[in-house]
């Protein structure tokens, strides 16, 4: 059978099958230290088909903690830390700079849904990122990664907004990262390392061992980044998510927005030049047809209450895909002999990928195994990390001991 071997250099030969973004950031990562590395993908070079080119991109943790669990925002937050320098040397590796949008995130509701908004309030008062709960004013912004804005703070914060909004949450810590043009400033870097991609690539499995459009794969290590695609190796299933593209030249916002609703938390976010990216939908479904008409009425129903210009935008694109999940919405990392998988990161994709890239080259640099899940049975019950006394400091220091017991818990059942 023909062999579609990966490229050999100094370092060993590495195939990564998934060009998505935990697949791209991982290649430059392995490229850049000297070894051989080959990336499979099996969408098109111009068509991307991955989770990762269709999604928001925002670093949310404190926004998403209400609907996540604890290990997922400690990693999430060493995230936040790490993408401003991550993005920095991909800026200047490939010459193509990568905006990272620092202005935090922006939580308003309506006043038919206050109470979504008052429970939201009290779920920060619990974790004690809310100093007091009470309203701050736009003179005495509070050093806190949740705060309560009044009005006049609110309409200093985006003079752009709804007059209608009377309050507000800023999560100022949080950030977003321009995915798009990540995308191709990773694949630059990469080959400049001297990766390979290629483009077209269908991977499918012979007794467990990968094949190539039917040809055998053979490398030193196989890493599987594949999402959904993988899931004959790891147990993971589709979520559907969709997302309107829109263009509102006299709308001026600056940083993602979440608006809250019973049924659906909706978040818009700016693209810059007068481009929006609207996104609500999650569906228990692996159905990969285009949005539905139900989808597009409810985002856009919400979209023009935001800011009065959105009643004139202008709709460019709608756009759905799959997020892959694993049962506890958690993402996993194993190896079974030379091919490590990766994978789960679901809806946090961005806010889990950089934290995961050192588990992973532990993975990676162990001797070959006969089974080892670098975050599953062997994880901590509760992350390093104090809900109740969270710092940018504290939460690196807690994800880096965090990822440190994940090594050493291993290395001792890998020699048991």
């Amino acid at each position: 059978m023909p062999v579609a071997d990966a490229s050999v250099k100094s370092g060993r030969s590495i195939a990564i099958l998934g060009g998505g973004l935990m697949g791209r950031l991982l290649a430059w990562t392995l490229a850049r230290r000297g070894d051989a590395v080959s990336v499979y993908d099996a969408a098109p070079e111009h068509a991307p088909a991955a989770a990762a080119h269709t999604a928001a991109a925002m670093v949310a943790p404190w926004a998403e903690r209400p609907v996540c669990s604890e290990r997922v925002f400690t990693l999430g937050c060493e995230s936040l830390r790490l993408w401003p320098s991550l993005l920095a040397e991909v800026s200047r590796e490939s010459g193509m700079p990568v905006r990272w949008n620092d202005g935090g995130t922006l939580i308003v509701a309506h006043r038919g849904d206050q109470a979504e908004f008052h429970n939201l309030c009290a779920y920060y008062q619990r974790q004690q990122w809310l100093p007091n709960g009470r309203e701050i004013p736009q003179s005495q912004l509070a050093d806190s990664p949740v705060q309560i804005l009044n009005a006049p703070a609110l309409r200093q914060l985006e003079p752009g907004l709804s007059t209608e909004f009377q309050q507000g949450l800023w999560l100022p810590e949080e950030g977003q990262v321009d995915n798009r043009r990540l995308w191709r400033a990773l694949e630059i870097a990469t080959g400049r390392a001297q990766a390979k991609f290629h483009y077209d690539a269908l991977v499918t499995d012979l007794e467990g061992h990968p094949l190539v459009n039917g040809r055998s794969l053979h490398a030193d290590c196989i890493i599987d980044c594949r999402g959904t695609g993988g899931r004959s190796a790891s147990p993971v299933r589709g979520v559907r998510g969709e997302t309107v593209w829109l263009q509102a030249r006299d709308v001026t916002l600056s940083r993602p927005i979440r608006l809250l609703h019973p049924r659906y938390h909706f978040y818009l976010v700016p693209r810059g030049q007068g481009t929006f990216q609207l996104g609500a939908t999650e569906l228990e479904s692996e159905d990969r047809s285009p949005v539905s008409v139900r989808s597009a009425m409810e985002m856009l129903s919400a979209l023009w209450t935001l800011a009065p210009g959105f009643a004139e935008a202008r709709i460019l694109s709608m756009e759905a895909n799959l997020r892959p999940a694993t049962p506890t919405h958690e993402p996993e990392i194993s190896r079974l002999g030379n091919q490590v998988r990766v994978n789960g990161l679901f809806r946090h994709g961005f806010l889990l990928a950089p934290a995961l890239i050192a588990p992973v080259l532990a993975c990676v640099d162990q001797d070959p195994v006969e089974s080892v899940d670098y975050l599953g049975s062997h994880r901590p019950e509760k992350a390093p990390v104090s809900e109740a006394a969270v710092s940018k400091a504290s939460v690196s220091k807690a994800a880096n001991h965090y990822i440190s017991n994940n090594q050493n818990s291993d290395k001792e059942k890998s020699h048991a």
